[in-house]
């Protein structure tokens, strides 16, 4: 069965999320792009709400590890993972987004697209 990896979702969902904010092109579809992305940084918070719920705070150790081998033939890995502080700063990253979505809401008038897709690929 397929295995979703919280970690790796919260990471890419703001990602590719802002690159289909970008995607809305120019100035006369902003009310798209500024909906997009308070859609995609709603979502993305919520992707780091299970990574709160599971997280064990007894043990200081390393959780929601993922290991993947990316590019075998140069021994490439791509590996995740957090511990207290780590998850306490994507969750704040992740809220504060959606706070700056709305904040520029009215404010940004030119290139909303480009600055709300900025910012979801900087989450």
């Amino acid at each position: 069965m397929f295995e979703v990896n919280q970690l790796s979702l919260a990471i890419w969902l703001p990602i590719i999320g802002g690159i289909a904010v970008l995607a809305t092109g120019n100035d006369q579809r902003a009310g798209l792009a500024r909906i997009m992305a308070l859609l995609v940084s709603i979502a993305a918070f919520l992707t780091t709400l299970p990574l709160y719920i599971g997280f064990d705070i007894s043990t200081g150790d390393m959780q929601f590890i993922e290991h993947l081998r990316w590019i075998p033939a140069l021994n490439i890995n791509y590996s995740l993972g957090i511990d207290g502080i780590a998850l306490l700063l994507i969750m704040l990253t992740a809220f504060l987004t959606i706070i700056v979505v709305i904040s520029a809401w009215q404010v940004i008038q030119e290139k909303v697209a480009q600055y709300m897709a900025a910012f979801l690929i900087m989450e």
